[in-house]
């Protein structure tokens, strides 16, 4: 009897070692590189291709248990003069048309990396079949020095803000040129 019950108890030690160290995630970030651009992200998201939208992704990243999901888009050569202000309005309308309730949390300017960037966070409700979520947004616009235009998005449940929000950023902030 006590044998089997110590039998019990090294299997169950096993089983749950087992099972914290099956959870754990890598603390070195993956790397996406394809030769423009490359990108660093946590290694409890993984690469997808079923992350709208589908036109122009160069990587689409997600973890469906901690609903955390992030896009790395290539537009192109801006539109003109004017084509990142004009691009950078353009989509911003199209994620506060795209939601109900939006609400801008953030929208700022800066430069990082060599890219003028253009960032906002919207959060608002996302309505599917049968549910609601409210929803944060972090969206990014990136123009290199000559003139190439990325984006950059993530989005997480608006109330787990805290845990997936600076992972959300770092990914953005981690976008560099190699031309």
């Amino acid at each position: 009897m006590i044998r089997t019950n110590r039998l019990s108890s090294l299997l169950f030690i096993f089983i749950i070692s087992f099972v914290f160290s099956a959870c754990k995630y890598s603390d070195k970030p993956k790397t996406f590189n394809n030769g423009a651009v490359s990108l660093e992200y946590p290694s409890y998201l993984k690469s997808s291709k079923d992350i709208y939208p589908v036109d122009n992704l160069l990587i689409g990243v997600k973890n469906d248990y901690r609903n955390v999901f992030f896009i790395l888009l290539d537009y192109g050569q801006k539109p003109g003069e004017q084509g990142f202000e004009l691009m950078y309005d353009s989509l911003s309308t199209q994620l506060k048309r795209g939601i109900r309730e939006p609400f801008v949390e953030k929208d700022s300017s800066f430069n990082i990396n060599g890219f003028k960037v253009r960032e906002m966070q919207v959060s608002g409700i996302l309505a599917s079949v049968g549910q609601e979520k409210r929803m944060l947004f972090t969206f990014d616009l990136f123009e290199d020095k000559n003139g190439h235009l990325y984006q950059t998005a993530g989005w997480c449940f608006r109330h787990r803000r805290d845990l997936w929000e600076k992972d959300l950023q770092q990914i953005a902030y981690s976008l560099k040129s190699l031309k």
